[in-house]
């Protein structure tokens, strides 16, 4: 596999899963923890199904949370017997009672889902070991599961819940018997005979998801993802030889398979799921005319969240995706440009975002020289993809002029920051060729700021005049709780940009840029950051 370097950044996100998650990167400089759970032997009194691929599971959250910088001994893993409801609730509540401010959770679990009828419609649930049958009370509803991970996200940056387990499916009996016997594999699904809600082909109305439980507690949709293995009418798949398939796929991409798309410098949740998918569907490919077709891994939630940092880049839309494994004989992936080379880059809804092309007296000369538009819109994806990894529970507000006038107006904003910490103002020209570090800057160096204090800029002695060329400049703005390394800007040693450092706007810078603010850049276990995304556009 590539060797990568796994990204630091969780702000408070909570990722939410129905079925199965990806998670994004850690920083070992923190103390964070995870809770990995996996049933794949049920006592022989509850009926269900024995799941040979969790020992593979197991084994691969492990390998995952160790990558993502969780030590070994804060790892606390539950298998089998001893994995049932009253040890899993006391394990996230002891983690939630040792978690400091900013850091990280990854939850991991492995086994059975069910679905059942309530007065409110189907309830999903993952299920436990347990001596006997199971009954509602054994089970985790993902209503309980929301409750728990609620509380320990009030404190941790990112809370990430991975679920590799079915909550409904599609296939009757007799057809998953017979897949099972061509292909070795098993539905992580114990259905009841009695209830329609255990084969909820048709209860998408009725079934509720993780996310709307998980805004009930508070928790804002930046500060989680959904990834879930299968749709609400499909399985999800274990076997003996890879484990659970959707796990298998993820992990195999998050560790190194994944490729950076759309050239912004990190590889994305979204990116690892478009590769995860692909290399599902080929393992499934031979057995679609048994009957048995891939399940579907879907996202919601925050998409963008960066989990890889200094990933190595192949041509995108070109289909060169890292070889898999012998034992897979999947064909290396590739996404329509229409689809990945799109750039949405959200704007603060501060009271007057600001869009901003403000080009700095003195730039380098060699910025008149035009860029292909795929090489601007990379660079504007490195910004979006820092912005999303912002914490939702924080706010940072920009007040700033929308437009300016070449040659008349200058570039004058205020911020204001729901905490304490230090400030950074990156802004991306409208030719996309430089990155510049307005603040803090050489005339300029003490960024720090205090919660809930509006500050202006610039300040005396320094200012930015727009002085052209006409297009868009886009700021990303950002508030961290401890001082990010400036070396890693990675600026050009050249007076050309007066006071500001800058950058040319290239591969490395992005990679660089990224890692600056979500990678090695970023001091101290409190990983949470608050961003803001403003654009102005500069008129003659």
């Amino acid at each position: 596999m590539s060797t990568r370097k796994l990204v630091a950044n969780f702000l408070s996100l909570l990722l939410g899963v129905v079925v199965s998650q990806c998670l994004p990167g850690f920083d070992a400089l923190a103390q964070h923890h995870a809770l990995i759970v996996g049933v794949g032997q049920y006592s022989s009194a509850s009926g269900a199904t024995p799941l040979q691929g969790v020992p593979k599971d197991l084994d691969v959250a492990r390998r995952m949370a160790i990558a993502l910088g969780i030590p070994a001994d804060r790892i606390i893993e539950l298998r089998d017997s001893n994995a049932t409801k009253v040890n899993i609730v006391a394990a996230l509540e002891g983690i939630r009672q040792k978690i400091m401010v900013g850091e990280h959770v990854f939850i991991y679990f492995s086994g059975h889902g069910t679905s059942y009828t309530t007065s409110a419609g189907c309830e999903q649930a993952v299920v436990p070991y347990t001596p006997g049958r199971h009954t509602v009370d054994d089970v985790i509803t993902e209503a309980e599961l929301a409750t728990y991970t609620s509380r320990i996200s009030e404190k941790a940056d990112k809370a990430i819940v991975l679920i590799d387990a079915c909550f409904s499916g599609g296939m009757g009996a007799a057809g998953t018997r017979s897949v099972a016997r061509a292909f070795g594999a098993r539905p992580k699904f114990i259905s009841r005979s009695d209830d329609q809600c255990s084969v909820a082909v048709n209860q998408t109305s009725a079934t509720r998801g993780f996310i709307p439980v998980i805004q009930r507690f508070g928790i804002p949709e930046e500060n989680f993802v959904q990834i879930s293995a299968a749709r609400h009418n499909e399985v999800s798949w274990d076997t003996e030889q890879y484990g659970g398939l959707a796990t298998y796929s993820l992990g195999q991409c998050l560790l190194g398979d994944a490729q950076d798309l759309n050239r912004s410098g990190a590889i994305t949740l979204d990116e690892v799921r478009l590769c995860a998918q692909t290399k599902l569907d080929a393992l499934m490919a031979p057995h679609r005319s048994e009957g048995m077709l891939p399940s579907t891994i879907l996202m919601r939630g925050a998409r963008n969240l960066v989990v890889v940092t200094d990933a190595p880049i192949k041509p995108p839309f070109a289909g060169g995706a890292a070889e898999p494994p012998a034992a897979i004989s999947a064909a290396p992936y590739s996404v329509p440009p229409d689809q990945s080379a799109k750039v949405d880059i959200p704007i603060t809804t501060a009271p007057v975002p600001i869009p901003f092309d403000g080009h700095i007296p003195g730039a380098l000369a060699e910025t008149s020289r035009e860029l292909p538009a795929e090489q601007l819109a990379a660079s504007s994806a490195t910004l979006a993809d820092i912005f999303a990894q912002r914490n939702g529970r924080l706010r940072l507000e920009v007040v700033a002029p929308k437009r300016l006038i070449i040659g008349r107006d200058v570039f004058n904003f205020s911020v204001t920051s729901s905490m304490d910490g230090y400030l950074y103002a990156v802004m991306l020209g409208s030719d996309g060729k430089s990155f510049y570090l307005l603040y803090p800057n050489k005339l300029d160096r003490d960024n720090r700021i205090k919660a809930n204090l509006r500050y202006t800029f610039p300040k005396a002695g320094w200012s930015i005049s727009a002085a052209g060329p006409a297009g868009t400049n886009q700021v990303l703005f950002v508030v961290a709780p401890s001082p990010v390394n400036k070396q890693l800007f990675s600026a050009v040693d050249n007076s050309a940009g007066g006071p500001f450092s800058f950058s040319v706007a290239d591969l490395t810078a992005r990679k660089r840029l990224v890692d600056f603010f979500v990678g090695s850049g970023r001091q101290g276990h409190d990983r949470r950051i608050a961003a803001a995304m403003v654009r102005v556009d500069e008129v003659p």
